[in-house]
């Protein structure tokens, strides 16, 4: 069909900022342009319409990709449930408004489950098994890739891979309101908790970083753990346990062919320890065959996973 070979728009929404380029199956075309992500749906809506009209100036596209935070129906297009990150933005029916203003295919899908498809587009995974891809930042997120078609679960909720419960002490709450989520001690957010745990009982003669525990950043300790810090070097080594504390369980229940991470904190992982604890922790059956990856599309995962989508789908025959 003529209009696969036309590029698409892809478009992902965060809770700061939009991104959007035109991409086709070799990847992005243009400069990515990114804005601050306005506040309600409306103004939302008109900011993916003037970046759609502002990509149809220079190329004749053959659809629209949205990625975005919260559950998505895929069937409908609509927003089932948004983060408090997007005020508002549930019950939107962002597909059915677009497709009216743009006459053009829409699809929209958790950005999630868009970055996924795109690891598994870009590295060429699509004829795998079960590939899993963990966004390591703020919080966690996941998407899951299954015989090389999205598993989004029978209400579009599959794939909340950081609210997986890795403890029952009742001990941290999550920011979806249950406790000991694996992202409440395995992201950023958790990695910064464990380390004003351990360092509230630590003077700052045996480490410097108990200084100023309350103003304590993330890079701090990556820092000083460079410069030989035993105790940095503990709670980023605790970071990882709790880390492959998540991995263990999806890999027990899914036995994935391989794990792709991203994600900010995913440029300071330990990659070799992260597989050595994985193996270490699971059954061997599961672990033997395993891999681990880091990201190489950055932000970009959205925009491409998102665009892919509605490509594939007009590839189709029955598109």
């Amino acid at each position: 069909m003529l209009k696969t070979k036309m590029p698409a728009i892809g478009i992902d929404l965060g809770g700061t900022k939009i991104m959007a380029t035109t991409v086709n199956s070799e990847g992005i075309i243009d400069d990515p342009i990114k804005i601050p992500t306005p506040k309600g749906p409306e103004n939302i809506i008109g900011q993916f319409l003037e970046l759609i009209e502002h990509f149809k100036k220079n190329h004749i596209v053959a659809g629209i990709g949205i990625a975005t935070a919260g559950i998505v129906d895929g069937s409908t297009g609509t927003i089932m449930g948004a983060t408090g990150n997007v005020p508002g933005w549930t019950g939107t029916p962002v597909k059915r408004i677009i497709e009216s203003k743009t006459l053009l295919p829409t699809y929209v899908v958790n950005d999630a489950n868009a970055a996924v498809y795109a690891e598994a587009h870009t590295r060429k995974l699509r004829d795998l098994k079960c590939v899993v891809a963990l966004t390591i930042g703020t919080g966690i997120g996941g998407g899951i890739l299954v015989n090389g078609e999205l598993l989004q679960g029978a209400n579009w909720g599959a794939g909340h891979c950081g609210h997986v419960k890795i403890s029952m002490d009742n001990k941290r709450l999550c920011t979806c309101g249950l406790f000991d989520c694996y992202e409440a001690y395995a992201s950023g957010t958790g990695l910064a908790t464990t380390a004003r745990e351990i360092l509230s009982n630590i003077s700052a003669d045996q480490s410097p970083l108990a200084k100023d525990i309350n103003n304590l950043k993330n890079s701090d300790i990556f820092e000083a753990a460079d410069k030989n810090d035993i105790v940095a070097k503990q709670i980023i080594t605790l970071w990882h346990k709790h880390l492959v504390a998540g991995m263990v369980s999806i890999a027990h229940i899914l036995n994935p062919n391989c794990f792709v991470l991203s994600g900010g904190l995913s440029k300071v992982i330990d990659y070799e320890m992260l597989f050595e604890l994985l193996v270490d922790s699971t059954m061997p059956a599961i672990s033997e065959n395993v891999k681990i990856y880091r990201s190489d599309l950055g932000d970009h995962a959205g925009i491409i996973g998102a665009a892919q989508l509605i490509l594939d789908k007009l590839a189709k025959p029955s598109a």
